[in-house]
């Protein structure tokens, strides 16, 4: 049965990843589900258990994609741009460094996903509109998303895996996560402003600049977002689910945009990603069935032994680097379910050995560096420049990955690992 279901989880993420007619990544999944439950490897008896486990990730997707949509709508990721715009004052490379710390925010509080998808187009038609090369700025959108999305549970809807599943409080994750992000993010970006330091050297006039007007309906979606922000990080704090601020936010601006009359049912339902939905419960219900194989147990005795023999250090990095490379073959939803449905089965994974917990979350967050497949806003990110006639190969964007990911990572996992000792 192991190699059965192995086989049968391995033709279904190459179906996700290369999308073969008629399949797309929720039909994918689904195909894959109904393998494993026709041949007995996912119980009918642990649906409800596995539906029950996962309503707070598939709530919180759906109150992200709303909020995504509303602020888009609003103009907020246009104001974004535009402050940044005038802040750089003319300057290329300040106006890179304000686009670093746009997406930052953006993906602290909003998702990688808000940062990819979203404030990628509007930073293109602003650079394009002032004659500046692009690529240093839309590469940086692409890779500010995954570098900032493990400061905070929230800045990732993959970190929810790990925070649920071990239940991970913000002090915890944060005394962890913090350091390494900053770490990895101040290597990226120095090497950014290296790579780049020719495409950087002309300036812009901002004589043509316009600026974005705010209105009534703009501010109040500013403030639902400042709402959003607060209510995160205090659910974190408390320990509750993060779907909750998600919602709640999620219903205010559904309030607000009928109250100022701005509400189009028909192009929400179009607008927004349906299929991530049953990708992500599909992949839970795989991955169980990996479990009841007995491939996620023997992966976790694994690791208990290397640590056992006194490599701890080399555990860490066969953990962090083994979920980045994981990441870029598997995609990184699939990779972060087996990564942690196989530390699960390490002794005292919740106590001393609890800083493998995050060497994971580093491996799927910041792997996705390295190649176009490492995850799906990745993957989106270059489709949606493509539809506005700017072709990157995704050959440019592994080599530029292959310079920046390895030191960031291994730096970061070094981190991890430091701080795990201090813990202990």
């Amino acid at each position: 049965m192991l190699w059965l279901a192995l086989s049968i989880f391995v033709t279904t993420i190459l179906l996700v990843v290369f999308q073969p007619r008629p399949f797309n990544e929720a039909g994918a999944i689904c195909f894959g589900v109904f393998l494993m439950l026709v041949l007995g490897l996912i119980p009918l008896s642990s649906i409800g258990q596995t539906l029950a486990a996962n309503l707070n990730i598939l709530f919180f997707f759906l109150g992200l994609m709303l909020v995504s949509y509303f602020a888009e709508l609003s103009g907020f990721f246009d104001s974004a741009a535009n402050l940044a715009l005038k802040l750089s004052n003319g300057s290329s490379w300040r106006l890179l460094g304000l686009v670093f710390a746009l997406g930052i925010v953006i993906t602290m509080f909003m998702s990688n996903d808000a940062t990819a998808l979203l404030l990628t187009p509007v930073i293109f038609m602003l650079v394009q509109r002032y004659g500046l090369k692009p690529l240093p700025y839309v590469f940086a959108c692409a890779f500010v998303a995954n570098a900032a999305s493990f400061i905070f549970p929230f800045s990732n809807p993959v970190n929810l895996l790990a925070v649920d599943k071990f239940s991970l409080s913000l002090s915890e994750y944060m005394g962890f996560m913090l350091i390494p992000a900053l770490l990895a993010i101040t290597i990226m970006i120095a090497i950014f402003y290296f790579i780049f330091r020719h495409d950087l050297k002309a300036g812009f006039s901002l004589a043509t600049a316009k600026a974005v007007a705010a209105n009534n309906f703009s501010r109040s979606v500013r403030l639902a977002l400042v709402f959003l922000a607060t209510g995160c990080l205090l659910t974190s704090f408390m320990g509750w689910p993060l779907a909750i601020p998600l919602m709640l936010t999620a219903f205010i601006l559904m309030g607000i945009t009928l109250f100022y009359k701005k509400m189009d049912f028909g192009h929400l339902r179009q607008s927004l990603s349906w299929s991530i939905l049953p990708f992500v419960l599909g992949l839970a219900f795989m991955v169980n069935g990996l479990e009841n194989a007995g491939i996620t147990s023997a992966l976790g005795n694994w690791l208990s032994g290397t640590m056992a023999s006194g490599g701890q250090l080399e555990t860490g990095l066969i953990t962090s680097f083994g979920t980045a490379i994981g990441s870029n073959l598997i995609n990184n939803w699939p990779m972060m379910m087996v990564s942690v449905s196989s530390l699960s089965a390490i002794t005292d994974i919740s106590g001393g050995n609890a800083w493998l917990v995050y060497q994971a979350i580093l491996g799927a967050d910041l792997g996705p560096n390295l190649l176009i497949m490492g995850s799906l806003s990745t993957m989106l990110w270059l489709m949606l420049l493509r539809k506005r006639g700017l072709i990157i190969k995704p050959m440019d964007y592994t080599r530029l990955g292959l310079i920046i990911t390895p030191p960031s990572l291994l730096v970061s996992t070094f981190a991890i690992f430091q701080l795990g000792k201090l813990s202990n």
